[in-house]
């Protein structure tokens, strides 16, 4: 029933100067074990003092609660062992009172003594649970520290390896960049007619070497993106953007390359629309990446268009969609689409080449640029890609002058 806590003191026969917190920060384990002997001589003056008032009032009423008092008190300020000590002297003192004013009134004088051995017995349980809490309460505090501890260690480990992938990319890509700048410079001097004149088989081999060029560009450039996002370092500096414009360029960027595919590039986004505050290049990644996504996932004679909308429900800021004619997306894998390093299964041939950094990518480009981003597909039926940015403020007025005309 009694366990002994891990206090000190020569009462406890333990070692000393061992602390030990207790319920409630009550008293520092300093205060509980310094001076344990006067801590016991006012627990039994207490129970010397209970019993003397429960001598002067007789039997009419009664104390017994009240010898608790004195016994909790030693559990908790000193140990269970001078708990039971005091347990015994309150039985004691409870005995004496039976005997001397119930003795006259009980058929038998054994009892007084059962009462007091029944006094002693809820003295000790009662003891015992509160030994046992002491005790629960010690190791779920110790148990907390060292799970805090824990967690402190992880989150120092965490930080150190994103210390050291930031530093380790930084270092790849810089060592990747600069061979992969001479092999583009090297491929593109002999494609642009410079070294004399080239035969289809050369230029189809050349524009082959070019391409995969540039995609190991694109890989390298979403790593060290997908670093910067992760460790909150990407750079933004919003300024007043036109989206119609980046359109309009990114449009002249990949015409060809829809072509190749077969696809439609359509640009239903109206110039009458407002600026919007953005970082202009980072707005061109996020139109790059959602048309190469949608390129990659579009078969031959399909289409991809972009279209920009005032929301009245959402007012000061621009929405704007990217939708294809693709194969669409499964629900249980829409919720997972903008995970690091996440790429869907289905598509066309090529849908697997890249990383799965590009929409996770552009997501954090949105949202460290107030908007945010999301997605409504169907299976067979394409894709829906959104995201919102903030309307310039001059824009946001005119914005609003527009909405209360209309």
């Amino acid at each position: 029933m009694w366990q002994a806590l891990p206090v000190s003191g020569s009462s406890a026969g333990l070692a000393p100067e061992q602390p030990v917190e207790t319920l409630g920060e009550v008293s520092s384990p300093g205060e509980r074990t310094r001076r344990p002997w006067l801590a016991i001589g006012a627990c039994s003056a207490a129970v010397l003092g209970v019993g003397g008032l429960d001598y002067l009032t007789g039997t009419e009423i009664s104390f017994s609660i009240f010898y608790l008092i004195p016994v909790s008190a030693a559990v908790w300020w000193v140990g269970p062992r001078s708990g039971f000590l005091v347990a015994v002297l309150s039985a004691a003192v409870w005995m004496a009172n039976e005997v001397v004013l119930g003795g006259k009134t009980y058929s038998h004088p054994m009892i007084p003594v059962w009462n007091s051995v029944m006094r002693l017995g809820v003295f000790l349980i009662v003891g015992g649970m509160l030994s046992r809490l002491l005790s629960i309460v010690a190791k779920e505090r110790a148990a907390r520290h060292e799970l805090t501890d824990a967690y402190a260690a992880l989150d120092h480990t965490r930080k150190q390896q994103l210390l050291f992938k930031d530093q380790l990319l930084s270092h790849v890509s810089h060592e990747l960049r600069t061979p992969l700048t001479a092999l583009h410079q090297f491929i593109t001097i002999p494609l642009d007619g410079l070294l004399g004149p080239l035969n289809e088989e050369q230029k189809d081999s050349l524009g082959v070497a070019l391409r995969n060029v540039k995609q190991l560009e694109r890989l390298i450039r979403d790593l060290v993106e997908s670093a910067r996002a992760e460790a909150g370092k990407l750079t933004i500096e919003p300024v007043p953007t036109s989206v119609k414009q980046a359109v309009t360029e990114l449009f002249r960027t990949l015409r060809s390359r829809a072509a190749e595919q077969e696809i439609a590039l359509i640009d239903d986004f109206s110039p009458a629309l407002p600026r919007v505050m953005a970082d202009p290049g980072r707005l061109s990644q996020i139109l790059i990446n959602l048309f190469e996504n949608a390129l990659k996932f579009t078969p031959r004679e399909g289409s991809v268009t972009v279209t920009g909308a005032l929301d009245p429900k959402r007012p000061g800021v621009l929405t704007v969609c990217v939708a294809d004619t693709g194969v669409g997306i499964e629900p249980k894998t829409m919720g997972r689409l903008f995970e690091r390093l996440y790429q869907e299964e289905k598509g066309t041939r090529s849908s697997r080449s890249g990383l799965g950094l590009g929409l996770y990518i552009c997501r954090e480009l949105v949202v460290r640029q107030g908007g945010r981003m999301w997605v409504e597909s169907e299976v067979g039926a394409g894709s829906r890609f959104f995201f919102t940015l903030p309307l310039a403020a001059s824009s946001g007025s005119q914005a609003e002058t527009r909405s209360a005309a209309t």
